[in-house]
């Protein structure tokens, strides 16, 4: 048994010697352009032909980078999730808060001048809120400006 461990302990030592000595392997790129016009890239020069081959520079990320972008991509993971969090419980809030009936008299009944005009007059005097209980804000007040001047005659 003393003889398999010894065994396997020179055959994992030499493995990880292999590999730990092996330099990085570079493989070249080639690109050229054919007859029609076309780009193309390949591994090896001969496949050109007749064309101009130029080798491409091809830049790796050291080992560090990868390592940093792990960690960014994990910080914005938890970023994502936390705002998932958050907008889940302003939903539950935003729920639980009772909702005013709409200034309008009937969703199933066509918009008229009349209605439309009536709409934007209680949105310029502030009696009337979004359906989600939201208040008016400049937007909602600037489009109810353009519509009393554009229904109510």
């Amino acid at each position: 048994m003393n003889k398999k461990n010894s065994v396997f302990t020179q055959g994992a030592l030499s493995a990880f010697l292999a590999l730990a000595l092996t330099p990085p392997g570079h493989a070249e790129i080639y690109k050229w352009v054919d007859a029609n016009g076309q780009t193309h890239y390949s591994e090896n020069k001969d496949d050109a032909g007749k064309g101009k081959a130029e080798e491409m520079k091809i830049r790796s990320k050291p080992m560090q980078a990868a390592i940093s972008s792990t960690q960014n991509w994990q910080e914005q993971e938890q970023e994502f999730k936390r705002r998932l969090v958050q907008n889940q419980l302003e939903q539950t809030h935003r729920s639980s808060v009772a909702t005013p009936a709409r200034p309008t008299s009937d969703r199933n009944q066509p918009e008229t001048n009349a209605s439309r005009c009536d709409l934007a007059r209680k949105i310029n005097n502030g009696t009337a809120v979004h359906s989600n209980g939201a208040k008016t804000d400049t937007n909602d007040r600037m489009i109810a400006e353009r519509d009393v001047s554009t229904y109510c005659r």
